[in-house]
């Protein structure tokens, strides 16, 4: 059993199913037509079995014909005992003419439900006289030839025939395609509820049994009294074509023509009960009036021969159906634009009430006015209590908006001026809201719609307060902010914050990117981006950004997205960290160095005392030595006691450098200030560098500048610094030149921002906007450096390298304290220097320096 439920439900089984169901209605129909419609061999009064082939290819389409030509052979054969070529062309034919019909309707369109008047015209004219004129045409002619009906006959069957097929299509096809089509809607509107339910067959029933099963519903009674007067209908209907075509005993007593006295019942049916009701009461008043032909009464029979008039019943039952089908065609077709039109109206009124808006049209000759549901809901007024006109109008508008809103209604009406203005109305209930009128305007009418935008505009407000809390949070911030687009980096706004962190102007920052300023690297900005990608919210980010100056800040970031305009952005938190950081790295660094200095102070407190107590007494001894040895004419022993003197005065030298160093380190270096000649300084410095020119055999050059005076400062440390950079160059250089230039110059303050503000001499209160520097400048032709050499002269404790050290000796601290002595009175001290070619000092010194600057 379940093989063959599968059997069924195969493409195969549908198919041969189809086609068989098809086979079986046709014979069926055919049965029935030579049972009761034959009048002869040849002709019938209808042709039913037109009808259903043309049925099937609408309800099956074009795979059906194996069963429609199956069914044309058997009845061929069923009619005349034989087949042969004539049944091939009546097979042909019926094939043909169903065909025919049903590829004419599809063309049109065509719907089963016949609600439209373009079905019906396409069902009658197309599907009924068109294509019916195929087989009638074909299989007469073919019988004539064949000898089968005499040539006086075939016009009368040609009439009979193609008027049989027409009868059958319009009688059969609506009943089966409207009926069926309810069926169909019905059983898919219900398809779920009966697979939730398992209630297969409850679609079957009519609408009316499933109300009176539920009786709270309370469309219960309309549904009553509907079937009510469809039995009413069709007891009457029935009677009356009993007695019309059917009634022996009317034939006897009434002479008059009677047949058409259905046909107010079927005006009803049309009016009241659609396609479905008149097409069953077409066939209906058909199966009556064949049936009284058959009985020998009615009004087709000829009351002197008892002979049937065939062709008058035909003609009848066409009238008829094409009537009745046009009838209710138009009646649904308006019932579905009335529907359509209420519906619209209902979708309008809810859209106008979710939307809130209202409208109202004024008709400028007659000057009637009209509302709409809406618009009193807007106003908060009753409809029964107001009368629609523009004076109705004008007393709910705010008294302030009021004059301009009746300008723009005068100009509408006199110049015929369409407008578009927001204003705010006064309900009776003393609330305040605001609407938006739009208005469009004709000669004849003025339409404008009424949109309560209170909400709205409440938003609106609340909106732009905030976007003004924001901007004052905005700029006022001290934390720096600004708004970039995710895909370029660029700019769209930026507080002040923002720029005096990163050192640009506004016009220099906004509608320009992050590449554009060069902010940061790309290797360090990629990955924030690609985590905001991701969808992660940054904050507590420590990144190194680019000052506008070049120099490397840190920030304190925090990185939100947002959407700006429908745009992705990224709205970016700053805070310059670099002094904090530098503050903290200071911090730790002063305890370091605090310890370090406790250590170092007590190596320094143990070194004087350990190193320079026995080095000035092996001074002491030598000199004492040395005389004694002069005096006892030893004169082997006074060389090696002046070696021993140079040596220790030598090892005093380089600790004296390292406890000079440590006090500057310490910041304990005290200057004497005092006023010098600077050519007496000169001279001092020339003196005692001379022989250590000599020593290397340099030659020793001096270029003052003239109009050199005085200069105020700590002459020791001055002339300390000459003779480290002059020896330097002395130690560095054999058989070449040393040069040392000397010149005034003055420096703009505002090039200085370092440095204390100066006051002038002669006028203490006068601060000097030029300040004057001595430049020193020893030049040499010695041994030079390269450039890592020249980043690392003034560190402590270094030289050019090993080689140096154990050629030249030293410790290396001469420059750095130069460096640094230079520095603490105001100055500065920087090299120029090629490598084998000698080396450049420039010594920079304030000519008057400042009182209080001791020190760093």
């Amino acid at each position: 059993m379940l093989q063959f439920h599968n059997i069924l439900r195969s493409k195969l089984g549908r198919y041969l199913t189809i086609n068989m169901v098809a086979l079986l209605v046709y014979l069926g129909l055919i049965w029935i037509t030579i049972e009761t419609l034959m009048l002869n061999a040849m002709e019938a009064i209808l042709w039913p079995a037109a009808g259903w082939s043309l049925v099937v290819l609408i309800w099956w389409g074009g795979k059906c014909w194996p069963g429609i030509v199956l069914g044309a052979l058997f009845s061929n054969y069923w009619l005349t005992g034989h087949y042969g070529y004539l049944g091939f062309i009546r097979t042909l034919g019926t094939l043909l003419e169903a065909g025919a019909g049903w590829w004419m309707l599809k063309r049109i369109g065509f719907s089963p439900a016949l609600a439209r008047l373009k079905d019906v015209l396409g069902l009658a004219i197309l599907a009924g006289a068109l294509s019916s004129l195929i087989n009638s045409t074909i299989t007469p002619i073919a019988l004539l030839i064949a000898g089968e009906i005499k040539p006086d006959t075939l016009i009368d069957i040609w009439v009979t025939w193609w008027l049989g097929d027409t009868i059958g299509v319009l009688l059969l096809a609506p009943v089966l395609l409207t009926w069926a089509h309810r069926f169909r809607i019905k059983y898919q509107q219900t398809r779920d509820l009966q697979e939730s339910t398992g209630n297969y067959w409850s679609w079957l029933l009519p609408e009316s049994w499933e109300i009176l099963k539920n009786p709270k519903q309370q469309l219960w009674l309309p549904k009553l009294f509907s079937y009510l007067e469809i039995t009413i209908w069709f007891l009457l209907f029935s009677a009356l074509n009993w007695f019309v075509f059917c009634s022996r005993t009317r034939v006897l007593t009434i002479h008059y023509p009677l047949e058409y006295l259905p046909f107010p019942l079927l005006v009803w049916a049309s009016l009241r009960f659609g396609q479905r009701g008149t097409a069953i009461a077409h066939l209906l008043t058909a199966t009556f009036a064949v049936w009284g032909v058959l009985r020998g009464s009615g009004p087709f029979m000829n009351n002197l021969n008892e002979n049937p008039q065939v062709f008058s019943l035909q003609a009848f039952i066409l009238v008829m159906t094409v009537t009745g089908l046009f009838l209710a065609g138009a009646v649904e077709e308006r019932q579905t634009v009335e529907a359509s039109l209420r519906s619209g109206e209902a979708s309008l009124a809810t859209a106008q009430r979710i939307a809130k808006l209202g409208h109202w049209e004024l008709d400028i000759p007659q000057l009637t006015c009209t509302w709409s549901d809406q618009l009193y809901r807007i106003f908060g007024v009753n409809p029964q209590q107001v009368t629609p006109s523009i004076d109705s109008l004008m007393q709910y508008i705010h008294h302030q908006d009021r004059p301009r809103v009746e300008n723009a209604i005068s100009q509408a009406i006199s110049e015929q001026i369409p407008y578009s203005i927001d204003y705010r109305i006064a309900r009776p209930d003393g609330q305040e809201r605001f609407v938006v009128e739009q208005a469009i305007v004709t000669p004849t009418h003025i339409t404008s719609t009424v949109q309560d935008i209170t909400e709205r505009k409440r938003a609106e407000i609340a909106l732009r307060a905030s976007e003004e809390r924001f901007s004052r949070v905005f700029k006022a911030s001290p934390i720096g902010i600004s708004i970039t687009t995710v895909e370029e980096g660029r700019f769209v706004d930026v507080n002040d914050s923002f720029l005096q962190q990163l050192g640009w102007s506004r016009e220099q920052v906004i509608d320009r990117t992050f590449e554009d300023l060069e902010m940061w690297d790309a290797e360090q900005i990629n990955p924030i981006l690609q985590r905001i990608t991701n969808g992660d919210r940054l904050s507590n980010l420590t990144v190194q950004v680019r000052h506008k100056s070049g120099a490397i800040r840190d920030w304190l970031i925090a990185i939100e997205p947002i959407q700006l305009e429908n745009t992705p952005c990224l709205l970016i938190l700053a805070s310059d960290i670099t002094e904090h950081k530098q503050a903290e790295e200071l911090r730790r660094a002063k305890e370091a160095a605090e310890q370090a200095n406790q250590a170092k102070s007590l190596f320094l407190a143990n070194m004087s005392h350990e190193l320079r107590t026995p080095l000035n007494a092996i001074l002491g001894y030598s000199e004492l030595l040395q005389e004694d040895a002069e005096d006892l004419g030893q004169d082997d022993w006074v060389a090696d006691l002046k070696n021993i003197h140079v040596a220790g005065q030598h090892l005093l030298t380089l600790i004296s450098d390292i406890l000079d160093f440590s006090k500057i380190e310490a910041g304990r270096m005290n200057f004497h200030l005092e006023k010098c000649q600077i050519n007496t300084l000169l001279w001092e410095v020339e003196t005692t560098i001379a022989p250590l020119a000599d020593k290397n055999h340099n030659q020793f050059t001096l270029e003052v500048a003239p109009g050199l005076d005085l200069m105020y400062t700590d002459l020791t440390k001055v002339r300390q610094s000459l003779l480290n950079l002059l020896s330097n160059a002395c130690k560095f250089t054999e058989q070449g030149q040393v040069t040392l230039r000397v010149w005034k110059q003055l420096i703009p303050a505002t090039d200085l921002p370092d440095l204390p503000v100066y006051h002038s001499l002669e006028s203490p209160e006068e601060e000097l906007s030029e300040i004057p520097f001595i430049f020193f400048q020893v030049q040499d032709h010695g041994i030079g450096m390269n450039e890592r050499q020249i980043a690392t002269v003034f560190s402590p404790f270094t030289q050019a390298d090993e080689s140096t050290t154990r050629k030249y000796g030293g410790t290396g601290l001469g420059l750095s304290i130069t460096h640094k002595l230079c520095q603490m009175m105001g100055g500065d001290l920087w090299v120029e220097s090629e490598l084998n070619k000698g080396s450049t000092f420039t010594m920079r010194l304030p000519q008057y320096m400042y009182q209080g600057q001791n020190q760093t």
